[in-house]
């Protein structure tokens, strides 16, 4: 997607994406091609390799919560 505005990251570059979950317009630097994300957003949530399972990161060892 191309539009004339600045990126709503950095205000300098042309836009030339916009972020599938928060919908912001940015510009190939902010923009990470793999997930679909900001770099915004793609730092809140992670990258899919990043969440590998750890088991000190669970209490208990626990890998499954159900609700």
């Amino acid at each position: 997607m191309s539009v004339s505005s600045p990126c709503e990251i950095c205000a300098m570059r042309s836009v030339r994406h916009t972020c599938t979950r928060c919908g912001q317009l940015v510009c190939d630097r902010h923009f990470d091609e793999e997930t679909g994300l900001c770099v915004e957003c793609a730092s809140d949530v992670g990258r899919p390799g990043d969440r590998s399972p750890d088991p000190g990161r669970n209490p208990d060892g626990v890998d499954t919560y159900r609700f």
